[in-house]
This record gives C-alpha cells, structure tokens and sequence, in this order.
C-alpha cells in the first residue's frame, strides 16, 4: 500500500469524524462524541503514516525530499495540522462540540487533495527556488498557523451562531457551550 491510498482512506475518515461530531451536537449525545474523537485520532495517526510514508517514497525514488512542495501535499499537511490542534483544543477545553465546526474543515482539505482532478499526487522534484534547509521549518510553522486559524474561523462561526440565538432556550444553538 503506498501513501496515496493510506491518504485517500484517511479522507473518509475525516468525513465519519465530522459526521459523528455532527450528529453528537444534532442529538445531543455523548457517544458519538466519543467515537468522534477516536475516529479524529485514527485519522489523525493514519494521516502522519501516509505523510511519514510519502517522505520515505521520496528518498525511494532518488527525489529526496519533505512532502510539502506541491498542493496535494500541503493539503495532506494542512488536514494534518487542522486535527493534531483540534485534538488539542478538545482535550483542553472538554467540547466535542467543537468538532462540529473543525473537522468537516479537515476532511474538506482531504478531499478536495484526493479527489479533485487538478491536483496530482505524484511526487516530483523539488524546483531549484525550493532546494532550501528552510524549506521544512518555514513551511510547518506556517501550516501550524494556518491550521490555528482553520480551528479560531471553525469556534467563531460556533459562537456567533451561539450569539444570533442567543434568545433561543432550544434546538441546536441551546448545545453550543456559551462564550
């Protein structure tokens, strides 16, 4: 199995994360929520052996290099940090609820890598203005905070919609953990 079809699974992994973090705010339920997170993890670990596995297929095939030089890998990066820092976020503040709100951006991410016809998953040489050791640092940091800020546009759509229903004591809105 190569790392094209470990991703391309992780992708429907995301998707039932979300549909469970969904349903858990839906229904109110705690165990979905639960089976959400670890579906989150799984997707999480499988996402970090398919981008390991793409960096060791480099390396196989004389390229040599991070997988984050193209789209589909920085797709691949950008699904992964979203749910390393969600995970965070909901073993720091306890809400599920969340995930609602974070995860659908993960697999959206996964999806639009795997399954657009635009965007290639062959690994390829890096271009000359990319051959630098700084490659790797700066674009990490940079896809840690773009995650970061996939998770703060993920609450504040959670807390407006919170804010616009502020009057009403039930359906959806009355779920959302108050600002």
């Amino acid at each position: 199995m190569n790392s094209s079809e470990i991703l391309s699974i992780v992708t429907f992994v995301y998707g039932l994360s979300a549909f469970l973090y969904v349903a858990a705010w839906i229904f109110n339920k705690p165990v979905p929520g639960k089976i959400a997170k670890w579906a989150a993890m799984l997707a999480v670990a499988g996402n970090l052996a398919g981008f390991l596995l793409r960096w060791q297929e480099s390396y196989r095939l004389g390229i040599g290099h991070a997988p984050l030089s193209n789209m589909y890998e920085s797709l691949v990066f950008f699904a992964l940090t979203i749910g390393i820092i969600y995970l965070f976020v909901e073993q720091r503040y306890k809400s599920p609820i969340i995930g609602a709100f974070a995860a659908p951006i993960a697999f959206l991410a996964m999806a639009y890598a795997s399954l657009s016809p635009g965007v290639s998953d062959r690994i390829q040489p890096l271009i000359p203005a990319l051959k630098s050791n700084w490659l790797i640092a700066h674009v990490i940091t940079c896809f840690f905070g773009y995650a970061a800020f996939a998770i703060a546009f993920g609450i504040s759509i959670m807390y407006l919609m919170k804010q616009r229903g502020a009057d009403k004591k039930t359906g959806l809105l009355s779920y959302l953990p108050s600002p």
